[in-house]
């Protein structure tokens, strides 16, 4: 084991940013473009890439989850992969609520190489499942500048997200939205 970590080329962790629960306010911060559609119509992951200075911007836009509890993302670069971890997780002085709210995460990794980059995005919802789930994973390539990928395509429910000043979705509208 330890052979195999001593191949390993890592660099230290990137802290992203996460937003309250209504996501963003500024979308520029969630790389959207002008005439985008709808906040709540879909869970995107956009990127753009800064060739003056080298880094390369991710954003996850309207992610459901449970209003209470902390969030954080960071971003780990294993080899030629960037490792993209999102994590919810209750706490103690704020524990887990009867509602949803929609949040936005973003993130900067400086000097990236202007070429193709493997992505993996991992959501670790702590007290929902075992262990981190994948989400997505694919190439991006940064010399075309910017792209998006649609991750969760069916539209959040209108009580559960309204843009920055949503309203958070309770149990009981949970069970009769669906």
């Amino acid at each position: 084991m330890l052979a195999l970590s001593a191949c390993l080329e890592a660099e230290p962790a990137h802290v992203g940013l996460v937003s309250e629960a209504g996501g963003f306010v500024e979308p520029e911060r969630r790389l959207a473009s002008e005439g985008e559609e709808s906040y709540c119509g879909a869970e995107v992951l956009r990127w753009r890439y800064d060739r003056a200075s080298g880094a390369l911007k991710i954003a996850n836009s309207r992610l459901l989850l449970n209003c209470c509890g902390q969030r954080a993302m960071h971003v780990d670069r294993i080899d030629s992969i960037y490792e993209i971890t999102e994590r919810d997780e209750p706490d103690a002085t704020n524990p887990r609520c009867d509602s949803v709210c929609a949040f936005d995460f973003a993130v900067a990794i400086p000097e990236v190489a202007p070429r193709k980059v493997y992505v993996r995005l991992l959501r670790d919802v702590v007290d929902a499942q075992g262990s981190a789930e994948l989400i997505w994973q694919g190439e991006i390539d940064v010399r075309q500048s910017t792209g998006e990928v649609v991750l969760d395509g069916v539209a959040a429910p209108g009580e559960a997200c309204s843009g920055p000043s949503q309203q958070p979705l309770t149990a009981r509208q949970q069970l009769a939205a669906q």
